[in-house]
């Protein structure tokens, strides 16, 4: 007969949980929202006669704040492992 106080649990660890200190949160959901700003302006001034950003609206704008953005939310942890 076998005690019951013998029987040996596995457990599997699938990630392990982390998270980014408060200075790392507040820069990456600050660089996110100035991307989406960035993102915003520099629609708004293909379609109008706005020049917000220095040399009017251009394709980098666009790709600097499509980077800035991943960034942005890499370093606010939102794509850090959960479980």
């Amino acid at each position: 007969m076998s005690d019951s106080s013998s029987i040996k649990h596995n457990k599997v660890k699938i990630g392990r949980v982390h998270t980014r200190s408060v200075p790392n949160r507040i820069f990456g959901w600050s660089l996110f929202c100035l991307s989406l700003v960035v993102i915003v302006v520099n629609w708004i001034e293909e379609f109008s006669d706005l020049e917000v950003l220095p040399g009017g609206h251009s394709v980098f704008y666009l790709a600097g704040g499509v980077v800035a953005a991943v960034i942005g939310l890499w370093r606010a942890g939102v794509m850090d492992a959960k479980s």
